[in-house]
């Protein structure tokens, strides 16, 4: 018998890493995702030898198009389908969105909301076919913080 798979992105540090052992250790082979080859090797490398499972590495930046839709061909592979897609990628702007880059801006939608939604899209249909498979969206606590308003008058 096959074991479940699970992919998830921001994979290497924090909620992201935490969520990868603890698939792990429940018996997943992974799919791991993050920008940073060296990082996504060395878990690769830690979890295969700690679970004896399968890890497939791909590294990827969120706010590119072009990653993304690897991502989503990934997702859509029926041989070796993902049962439990955990969308953790993120990052923040540590700038007053009034003199923040609007490049950045758009990076930050891309990996916060385009790629999760883009994500699931391509995932769901195969989880609905054979009526089984998880979503987990991680979001921050720092959208429930409220901004400290800068007044200006325009």
């Amino acid at each position: 018998m096959t074991r479940p798979i699970a992919l998830i992105t921001g994979a290497t540090v924090g909620i992201g890493a935490a969520f990868a052992e603890l698939l792990a250790q429940e018996n997943h082979d992974l799919v791991i995702v993050a920008r940073d080859l060296n990082r996504l090797n060395e878990k690769a490398e830690h979890w295969r030898n700690k679970f004896g499972v399968e890890v497939e590495v791909i590294q990827a930046d969120l706010s590119r198009d072009e990653d993304i839709r690897r991502l989503e061909l990934r997702l859509q592979n029926i041989s070796r389908p993902v049962d439990v897609l955990v969308n953790n990628a993120g990052f923040g702007i540590n700038k007053s969105f009034t003199v923040s880059d609007t490049a950045e801006e758009i990076a930050l939608l891309d990996v916060l909301v385009t790629a999760p939604m883009r994500l699931m899209h391509a995932v769901l249909p195969a989880m609905k076919q054979r009526n089984n498979g998880t979503i987990i969206n991680v979001s921050s606590v720092a959208s429930w913080m409220e901004p400290t308003a800068q007044r200006s008058h325009i």
